[in-house]
C-alpha cells in the first residue's frame, strides 16, 4: 500500500499539457535564436569593417611606403586583416553548424526540449565561460591592437607612453567586457538549462 502510495504521489496530478508547453518552447527558442541573430549580425558588420580597415591600413602601406616598407609593418597588417576575417568567418562556421544540428532534432515533445537544450548549450559553449569567451574575443584584440598600432605608425605624431597606455586600454576593456557579457549569460542561461533538464528527465520518465 505504501508503494502503491508513493508511486500515485510522484505523478503529476493533471499530466502535461504537451500542445502549450511546445507553443512555450518554441517561443523561448524563437526569442533566443532572435537574440543570437542581432548579436551575429553586429559581429558581421563589426567585423566586416575592422577587416576594411585593415586593409586600407595595408594597401596605406604597399601603396604610400613602396619598396621602404618595414617587412614588420607588412606582417602586422597582414596579420590584423586574417585576424578580423577569421573571426568572422568562425562565427559563421559556429553558427552554421549549430542550425544544422537543430535541424536533426524530431518533432516530439522530447525532441523540442532536447532543440531548446542544445540552444542554450551552444550559447553557453561560446560565452558561458570567461577563458571562451576570451578566447572568442582574441582575434578581436589582435586585430584591434595591430591596427591601432599601424595608424600610429602612419601618423608618427604619438609618444611612446601614450601609445602603450592606449593598448593598455584596449587590452583591459575588452577583458572586462568580455567578464561582464559572460557573467549576465550564465545569469540567465544557467536557470533556463536547469529548468529543461528537469523537463526533460520528467517526460522521458512518464
Amino acid at each position: 500500500m505504501i508503494e502503491s502510495w508513493r508511486s500515485q504521489d510522484q505523478r503529476p496530478l493533471y499530466g502535461v499539457n504537451a500542445d502549450l508547453l511546445r507553443l512555450t518552447l518554441r517561443h523561448e527558442q524563437a526569442d533566443l535564436r532572435r537574440a543570437l541573430r542581432w548579436e551575429y549580425g553586429t559581429n558581421y558588420v563589426v567585423g566586416a569593417a575592422m577587416t576594411g580597415l585593415a586593409g586600407a591600413v595595408l594597401w596605406w602601406f604597399l601603396a604610400h611606403r613602396g619598396h621602404g616598407l618595414h617587412l614588420l609593418y607588412l606582417v602586422g597588417a597582414a596579420i590584423a586583416l586574417g585576424a578580423f576575417a577569421l573571426w568572422v568567418a568562425s562565427l559563421w562556421v559556429t553558427r552554421r553548424r549549430q542550425a544544422l544540428r537543430e535541424r536533426g532534432f524530431g518533432n516530439t515533445l522530447q525532441e523540442e526540449v532536447r532543440r531548446s537544450l542544445s540552444l542554450v548549450d551552444f550559447q553557453l559553449s561560446q560565452v558561458g565561460r570567461w577563458s571562451t569567451a576570451l578566447l572568442w574575443s582574441a582575434p578581436v584584440l589582435v586585430g584591434s591592437v595591430l591596427t591601432f598600432w599601424l595608424i600610429v605608425e602612419i601618423n608618427d605624431n604619438t609618444g611612446f607612453w601614450f601609445d602603450a597606455g592606449f593598448i593598455a586600454f584596449m587590452v583591459v576593456s575588452i577583458a572586462a567586457t568580455t567578464y561582464d557579457s559572460s557573467r549576465r549569460a550564465r545569469r540567465a542561461l544557467e536557470p533556463r538549462r536547469q529548468r529543461l533538464v528537469e523537463l526533460l528527465a520528467m517526460l522521458d520518465g512518464r
